[in-house]
């Protein structure tokens, strides 16, 4: 426990470190709360909804409470304005004319309008890590990383909202070729030789969004400008419209008021009149609404609606279907509805209005002022913030702050109260928030004998969260204090089949083991002096309980080994990585590019069949075992379809961000087209070029990837030798002789000779110019030509520093054994080998192990073996404990180490009906972990207060060292 506490204490202490992470800052907008604040999911008077709009497409609606960047310090709590903020989010945005449902401080509203901008910066620098301010608009530029390619610098980065929210990192270099440079590309469909360009362009377009870099180094970048859409002004409705026929030269009754409807060529003179018809308060030309996107635009949306101010209500004329008129409940629950075949024109009042500007005071509360956040691909309305514009100190006699004044059927009262007390120097032992319900959350520091050192917290289940806790997640995962959260399974009438489990992910609610003692977790430093972090892991994903022949399944490719570094391992650098616990060091690679063509890519789905499975088939396969394509989002922009594509790898997970494509968006300003998306995508080696996109299919001209066949490595350190011309030295049971050296050139010439001096092989390395350099270390034929490589021995240049006064500097390797894709493990053949690159590059990636065979666990088979080493011993177990056929009811992994057998908590400590299981971090459990962050961070809670909780603090977070980054 001791060792734990230490490790909680070095991960927090390398959180808080970063830049805007756990520090109280002026200006809060776009910082994360601190690195160990406090999470709880729910609290009645904060609601999470899903509603239809009018046309029948589903918006899930959250709230969320929010306090970042507050300091204590002798007894007192300060927060800074910004620190404190209520938020409301929808899935996707929020437009008018589409009367889409929004939350506002618990009541639900619709948006009826809106007033957009646009915001743009320029000359904007910043260095790694850094989380710049983008003027005063609350937005930040965020430099995640960077790393490199043939030694050239490219970078991650994120423009975010005032919440703390983004959707994607976006990656992008002003070294490397062009975009557009991939139609140049003509290659033959199958297996092709390496790119010699690696394409990754200066500007990333984002619908709305523009982000131009002027230059990207590794530790700074600069852009020449920065724009995305903002929101000025909207306006919500505070209750459900009520909804009338149209009669054309007539009129209809609107509780006391007459709305007539007279009808000209280009729609309808709308008249409101009072009662009697006598006194007219307003008309004006109307066009019906109907559900083309443009009509959203500022310089149309006033031709669709008459709004009366001072009479509160806005009126717009739709085409309802001539089926359940007037209701939400339309056929159509997902995409995009392209209006109704047959149906009626209607008035629509909207009453209640409501108008909030960006930046200006709540109406019911002027300590508050709004946010208005938009989607930055569309530029509609993604979310509302409520944040306090003026300081906020408590302390023991002032223990409470009101949250904003909420609007009500019965009473507008504040929508919570945040109350904290027991303050003792830097520390608070009690905090909680009360809501308009009057229930309040449990007491959020949840170890009131240590106290919590900030009053930062998260309380909701708003999905802003999973950017706001990008660099803490893995830790709050990884919290060992109540030992391992485990989810009971759903169970069903039927069993789940499933033949093989290739580029499956694992389920949703396996259990996350994050340490188990025999899987290696370490860091070492390259030629370079980097540091990176290799990691070994175990996923099974995919198994299931086939209770008609009382047994558990592990379908093919369902146990999974997986071993990976924190990016790339690279040849020609002495990196290494682990494989079955061992130390093993990279020294070739066999990589090409593979190509399809000429291909349609339906629209993915996750159709379930009759007994409740699910069943795949739209994937497109790059490759046997290599990566798959799928189609698995797509939206409008102004009515042209957009599609977002993923490259799935081998493992389960998506590699990158999505793909986003379009046509005929044409973004020169004759067009005045508001949103653009390229063409064409490419990032790195990966690259697509389109025929059509369209809404439920695109049909791909050509697609291409990298794709490793094989790799070569030893487990025993590589040794330094530096020759002449003359010298030789030992190198397994051969002589390594240099026989020239010629610095000019780049090149030494080598010889290997026998025991009886006879010369067996000779090679001249190199030479290393600048030709070679501008393409090492990625490129495979560059790199084997500083290669002298016989068997399972090889000498190398050193790149890094190859001469030194007449005499190479070398690298020797013995001991070398292959790894080629998809054939057994040379020491267990019951595992078969899938070497794996990512997209951008064509050198390793991670190592996977995994089962060709079905594995059956049942009452006279209850375990079994993992892969297994040189030496016959495996490197875990798979134990099933108590099984009754049809539910797993206790099951472990165990391992031996140092002589010691390691066992994990029971992972069925509520039943479940399959063993899927993460064990181990690396980027591979980080991906997966992703998938389901947010209802596993809530269930987390549910199990503290469950019956697993313990009354005393078991133990800290257990660190996760950095994980290895996978991009959102």
């Amino acid at each position: 426990m001791q060792h734990t506490f230490r490790l909680l204490a070095l991960a927090l202490v390398l959180l808080l470190a970063l830049p805007g992470a756990g520090m109280a800052a002026t200006d809060p907008n776009g910082l994360s709360p601190s690195a160990d604040m406090t999470f709880l999911p729910h609290l009645a008077g904060l609601r999470n909804k899903v509603y239809k709009n009018q046309l029948g497409q589903k918006k899930s609606l959250s709230e969320a409470i929010v306090l970042r960047g507050s300091e204590i310090a002798d007894g007192r709590a300060t927060i800074q304005p910004g620190g404190l903020f209520y938020v409301s989010e929808t899935s996707h945005d929020a437009a008018p004319f589409r009367r889409d449902p929004f939350l506002l401080l618990g009541e639900h509203a619709y948006l009826v309008g809106l007033k957009t901008a646009k915001l743009a910066f320029t000359d904007v620098a910043l260095a790694k890590g850094d989380r710049t301010p983008l003027g005063d608009s609350g937005y930040r530029l965020w430099f995640d990383y960077s790393t490199d390619h043939f030694d050239k610098p490219y970078g991650e980065f994120a423009v975010i909202s005032p919440s703390g929210g983004f959707p994607l990192e976006f990656p992008i270099s002003t070294t490397h070729a062009k975009r557009e440079e991939v139609r140049d590309i003509h290659l033959k469909e199958g297996l092709n030789p390496q790119l010699d360009k690696f394409y990754l362009d200066n500007i990333y377009y984002f619908g709305a969004s523009k982000y131009v870099a002027r230059k990207v180094g590794f530790d700074d970048a600069e852009f020449e400008s920065i724009e995305f859409p903002s929101i000025t002004e909207a306006t919500f409705s505070m209750q459900r419209p009520i909804t009338l026929e149209v009669r054309q030269e007539d009129y209809r009754f609107y509780l006391n008021k007459r709305i007539y409807a007279f009808r000209r060529p280009d729609g309808f003179l709308v008249r409101v009149t009072d009662f009697s018809g006598g006194r007219v308060y307003a008309e004006k030309l109307v066009k019906p609404t109907t559900a083309q996107e443009y009509k959203t635009r500022m310089d149309e949306q006033d031709k669709y609606n008459l709004t009366i101010p001072e009479l509160d209500i806005r009126v717009e004329i739709i085409v309802d279907p001539s089926f359940l008129k007037d209701s939400d409940f339309v056929p159509w629950s997902t995409s995009k509805a392209h209006g109704f075949s047959s149906g009626n024109f209607s008035f629509v009042v909207y009453r209640d209005l409501v108008t909030v500007k960006n930046g200006q005071a709540w109406p019911l509360d002027a300590r508050y002022n709004v946010v208005l956040e938009p989607n930055l691909e569309t530029g509609m309305l993604h979310r509302v913030l409520l944040e306090n514009n003026e300081p906020i100190t408590l302390d023991n006699d002032h223990d409470s702050y009101e949250g904003p004044v909420k609007y009500s059927d019965v009473c507008n009262r504040h929508a919570f109260k945040v109350v904290a007390n027991g303050f003792d120097k830097d520390v608070v032992r009690n905090l909680y928030v009360r809501d308009y319900y009057f229930m309040r959350t449990d007491n959020m520091v949840m170890w009131p004998k240590e106290g919590n050192r900030s009053l930062d917290f998260f309380l909701g289940s708003s999905p802003v969260l999973e950017p706001i806790i990008e660099r803490s997640f893995l830790t709050r995962l990884a919290d060992a204090s109540y030992g391992t959260v485990t989810e009971e399974s759903k169970f069903t009438s039927y069993p789940k089949e499933i033949s093989d489990a290739s580029f499956y992910e694992p389920d949703h609610t396996a259990p996350f083991v994050p340490r188990l003692k025999g899987l290696m977790r370490k860091l070492s430093r390259n030629r370079k002096d980097e540091r990176l972090l290799s990691a070994e892991a175990i996923v099974i994903r995919g198994s299931y309980v086939d209770y008609r022949n009382n047994r558990i399944v592990i379908p093919p490719a369902g146990l999974c080994y997986t071993s990976r570094n924190a990016r790339n391992i690279r040849t020609l650098a002495g990196e290494s990585f682990f494989l079955l616990g061992k130390r093993a060091y990279l020294t070739t690679f066999t990589s090409g590019t593979f190509v399809r063509k000429d291909f349609d890519l339906d629209f993915w789905k996750n159709q379930p069949m009759g007994d409740g499975n699910l069943m795949y088939w739209q994937d497109e396969l790059l490759g046997v075992r290599n990566k798959a394509l799928r189609y698995t989002g797509m939206s409008y922009l102004d009515d042209r379809p957009v599609a977002s594509l993923s490259l799935m790898k081998y493992s389960g997970n998506r590699w990158g961000s999505h793909f986003y494509l379009a046509q005929g968006l044409d973004q020169s300003e004759e067009a005045g087209n508001r949103y653009y998306f390229p063409e064409v995508f490419s990032e790195g080696g990966t690259y697509i070029q389109p025929e059509y996109i369209g809404s439920n299919y695109v049909k791909i001209k050509e697609f291409g990837t990298p794709s490793l066949q094989s790799i070569s490595y030893t487990y025993k350190k590589p040794k330094a030798e530096t020759l002449g011309a003359g010298d030789t030295a030992k190198l397994g049971k051969f002589t390594l002789r240099c026989d020239g050296v010629d610095a000019e050139a780049g090149t030494v010439a080598l010889s290997l000779l026998d025991k009886s001096g006879k010369v067996v092989a000779a090679k001249v390395v190199g030479p290393l110019n600048a030709e070679a350099e501008r393409l090492l270390p990625q490129d495979m034929v560059v790199a084997r030509r500083m290669q002298f490589k016989v068997g399972s021995i090889l000498a190398e240049m050193d790149v890094k520093d190859a001469f030194k006064d007449g005499k190479a500097n070398l690298w020797t390797y013995t001991g070398i054994q292959e790894l080629e894709r998809d054939t057994p493990f040379e020491f267990d053949p019951r595992f078969v080998v899938r070497p794996d690159v990512c997209g951008h590059c064509y050198q390793l990636n991670e190592v996977l192990l995994d089962n060709p065979e079905p594995i059956i666990l049942d009452k006279d088979h209850p375990a079994y073996d993992g892969p297994r080493n040189d030496k016959g011993e495996p490197l875990f177990r798979i134990v099933v404990d108590s099984f009754d056929g049809e539910m797993v009811q206790a099951w472990h992994l165990e391992t031996e180490y140092k002589g010691e057998v390691e066992k994990t908590d029971n992972l069925a400590f509520r039943p479940r009906n399959n063993v899927d299981v993460l064990v181990g971090v690396n980027g591979t459990i980080e991906g997966f972990l992703r998938l389901s962050m947010l209802p596993r961070l809530g269930f987390m809670d549910h199990w503290r207060v469950g019956s697993k909780a313990p009354h005393d603090k078991l133990s800290g977070s257990v660190n996760t060292g950095g994980s290895a980054h996978i991009r959102r």
